[in-house]
């Protein structure tokens, strides 16, 4: 199988001389014969640590409307199940995940107050637009307090 947890036969400790797995003792001198032997065991194989990641700049852009600020970010290859979004009423915080263990943070205070429960984020080819209705109808001069 493929993939970053991939379900897949478990072979620790491979031995030189006898060819063997230690979990198995299925011992042999013919390198093919070795190659043939099952796994004795089967279990989830880490292919990459997740953990790991490579930070990213990309590209951000912000515009509003009266009742509406949102929050784009230009990048392609997005993976939507390995990133995040989290807004409180004055917060914003991403982390989006893509291409080869690549990551892209973003976190900051915003200038204005939203309302999380009627905002939205959406993972398109491109980009990743977060649109977060505003609590107030008035504009903002800048989407972050810095």
């Amino acid at each position: 199988s493929s993939g970053i947890n991939a379900e897949c036969p478990l072979r620790p400790g491979f031995h030189e001389g006898y060819k063997y797995w230690s979990c198995c003792q299925k011992k042999t001198t013919d390198f093919d014969v070795f190659l043939k032997q099952e796994g004795c065991t089967d279990g989830n194989h880490l292919w990459g640590d997740p953990s790991s990641k490579k930070e990213a700049k990309c590209r951000y852009d912000w515009h509003q409307t009266g009742d509406t600020v949102s929050f784009t970010v230009y990048v392609k290859n997005v993976k939507p199940d390995l990133s995040t979004v989290i807004c409180n009423p004055v917060k914003l915080e991403l982390e989006i995940r893509f291409g080869e263990n690549e990551v892209f943070n973003f976190k900051g205070v915003l200038n204005g107050i939203i309302v999380p429960e009627k905002s939205h984020v959406g993972f398109f080819k491109t980009k990743v637009e977060v649109s977060m209705r505003k609590a107030e109808f008035f504009g903002w001069n800048k989407l972050t307090v810095d």
